[in-house]
């Protein structure tokens, strides 16, 4: 297995490189995206500025904003709509006459939301909301009225929820995810290759004629695929160590809190859910393989598999799934969210033991279930 470049790259490859230049890539061009939608230059169509002087002075002072006033109305649609202008704001006549009279006025803004991240709405909006909060605090003061007057209620936001705990429910969610799939990744070429390759290969037939029971030769098969999809899945902690590091723009305390979430202790604990989940992934890809009649033909049947197992995970990822007595018992959302619970230092013990029991369980059912299909014959030599 060591030989094989296609073992050797699930393995070590994708999780050690690839994914933490993958994340690295994505929050890179992100933050790029970002920065360039604020500082880029807008071309903004203003129809009605006479009608608004302080707003239109406003608009005007603005940097990174280019004004136009002789564009007419019906043109603007289709203007913003072909890119030509990224906005457009139409002011009515009577604007300046209901703000003089403690009316509200209305202000019409046309962009394209599919481009350059809302830049243009959300930066008018920006401009409007601070130009009408000026406006009330004005009328607020002319009018000696109590500021509290216009907030009844007002909410007090207070967060007990700790850094940990915080980002737990964010991205805790995700990390099994990267466990459960990388694990079965690493298992898969190892599966196929143990049992249809070996079909392929004709050595399956000098392997049956030693000395070794067939029990002894499917577990031999087991273990070395569940040995190299454990090994994966630790390979992809040790990428998302890489990852955390390689991010300058990542906070001091959000790093030391990822690393303290990711100690040693902990990852023994998630890794000891891993463990039967990789049994799991093992013995179906090993008794796919042993039916298949090629390696081809073990490929096209391994890959519905993939959905079976990341629809779990990722219910794991939404927000309000909670581990509890029924989800416990579910196996693949019970390690997500077993895992969410273990990075947040709120684990309990008796969902943790129904989690373990879950998983053991189905581990031990599939492992059984592989060895009974190994000892049939028109399963080994299906033509």
């Amino acid at each position: 297995m060591l030989r094989d470049r296609r073992t050797l790259f699930m393995m070590i490859g994708a999780p050690l490189l690839i994914m933490p230049l993958l994340f690295t890539t994505v929050i890179k061009v992100t933050e790029a995206q970002v920065k360039k939608a604020k500082t880029k230059e807008l071309k903004i169509a203003v129809l009605g500025g006479d009608s608004a002087p302080e707003f239109m002075a406003r608009l005007s002072s603005e940097e990174r904003l280019n004004i136009f006033t002789d564009i007419v109305e019906d043109s603007v649609r289709a203007m913003t709509a072909n890119e030509t202008l990224d906005g457009a704001v139409i002011i009515p006549r009577n604007f300046l006459e209901l703000i003089q009279n403690d009316k509200q006025a209305t202000v019409r803004l046309i962009f394209k939301s599919s481009e350059s991240l809302d830049a243009a709405r959300q930066r008018i909006e920006a401009i409007v909301t601070q130009h009408s909060a000026e406006i009330v605090t004005e009328r607020i003061l002319r009018l000696n009225l109590d500021p509290t007057l216009f907030d009844a209620v007002v909410v007090v936001k207070e967060d007990v929820a700790s850094t940990r705990e915080s980002f737990a429910e964010n991205a805790g969610g995700f990390l099994p995810y990267l466990f459960i799939i990388f694990g079965f990744m690493g298992s898969m070429y190892p599966a196929l290759d143990l049992g249809a390759g070996e079909k392929e290969r004709g050595t399956l037939e000098t392997i049956l004629s030693s000395p070794a029971s067939r029990f002894d030769v499917v577990l031999g098969k087991f273990f070395v695929v569940m040995l190299f999809g454990v090994s994966t899945a630790l390979i992809a902690i040790l990428g998302v160590f890489i990852m955390v590091w390689q991010l300058p723009s990542m906070e001091v305390d959000i790093r030391a809190v990822v690393m303290d979430m990711l100690g040693a202790q902990r990852i023994v604990f998630i890794m000891t859910l891993v463990l039967p989940v990789t049994a799991f992934f093992a013995a179906v890809g090993l008794a796919i393989s042993i039916f298949a009649q090629s390696f081809k033909e073990a490929q096209s049947m391994m890959a519905p598999l993939n959905f079976v197992i990341i629809l779990p995970a990722m219910i794991g990822m939404l927000p309000g799934i909670e581990l509890n007595y029924v989800t416990a018992a579910i196996p693949i959302l019970n390690l997500a969210l077993a895992t969410k619970t273990i990075l947040a230092g709120t684990a309990e013990p008796i969902l943790i033991a129904e989690v373990y029991l879950s998983l053991f369980s189905l581990a031990g059912v599939s492992i059984f279930a592989c060895v009974k299909w190994f000892n049939r014959e028109e399963t080994l030599f299906r033509s």
